[in-house]
């Protein structure tokens, strides 16, 4: 009798495992954006709205995120796990009011940021789709694409209306990846080294960013989940997500 109950609560943990595991950290479900996130836009350039499991964002033109003194794009923030290996995931969804391609003059994505020295990095979508990237920058120091050499072309994943993003952190070191589909294997971009020393304990956020800069139009963006996977996360009695948010501001 043990045994058979033993191996029943082996099962359940088993499965209540898998449950957990298949649980984001934000799914963006209700009508206010959680209490683990910082809203930053400083020239007012967005506004946003959860709607159906999604976070809509609308950007206007000319919000730009550049070096130090240019400072119009809009960033949702939240402190990071206390580790020094973790990644972030997030599902971008670049249909617009005016069709299903990303409108021109605009980047978005997931995002490492220490505002205090102005340095950030920003990996997604760019320029109508031209193609998935790394763009950087250390106070009036900034790098494009030729300069870190760090991007996914849309022969090999294409940036239509559903675009899986990820950056890996291990130690100093950032990954960038991109994937089309939810079952598809994880393409990289490259690694970077540069940035990575910026980013250490209590003095930089994680997030989503949103720019546009000269010929862009007002556009939109749909956010449908960020994740922080190495975050335990249990769901309470209610279905609710519970994370285990001490993990996260300790």
């Amino acid at each position: 009798m043990k045994r058979m109950l033993l191996i029943s609560l082996l099962i359940t943990m088993f499965c209540l495992t898998g449950i957990v595991n298949a649980i984001n950290l934000d799914e963006f479900t209700g009508k206010t954006l959680d209490k683990m996130w910082t809203y930053r836009d400083p020239l007012k350039k967005g506004t946003y709205k959860l709607d159906g499991g999604k976070l809509l964002l609308d950007l206007k033109a000319g919000a730009d995120m550049y070096i130090k003194g240019t400072d119009g794009g809009v960033c949702f923030l939240m402190d990071p796990p206390d580790l020094a290996n973790f990644s972030v995931e997030m599902l971008l969804n670049v249909a617009t009011m005016a069709g299903d391609k990303q409108a021109p003059a605009c980047h978005a994505g997931p995002l490492f940021f220490n505002e205090a020295l102005w340095a950030y990095s920003a990996w997604g979508p760019y320029n109508a789709g031209q193609d998935i990237r790394l763009e950087d920058c250390v106070g009036g120091s900034y790098r494009w694409r030729n300069e870190t050499q760090i991007a996914v072309d849309v022969a090999k994943v294409a940036i239509d209306k559903d675009l899986y993003l990820k950056i890996t952190k291990t130690g100093n070191k950032l990954e960038f990846f991109a994937k089309g589909n939810v079952g598809d294997q994880w393409v990289s971009g490259g690694i970077d080294e540069k940035l990575g020393p910026n980013y250490t304990k209590g003095n930089y956020k994680v997030g989503i960013f949103a720019k546009s800069w000269g010929g862009s139009v007002d556009t939109s963006f749909t956010f449908e989940y960020f994740d922080i996977p190495e975050i335990p996360k249990a769901v309470d009695s209610h279905g609710k997500l519970a994370t285990t948010w001490s993990t996260i501001k300790n």
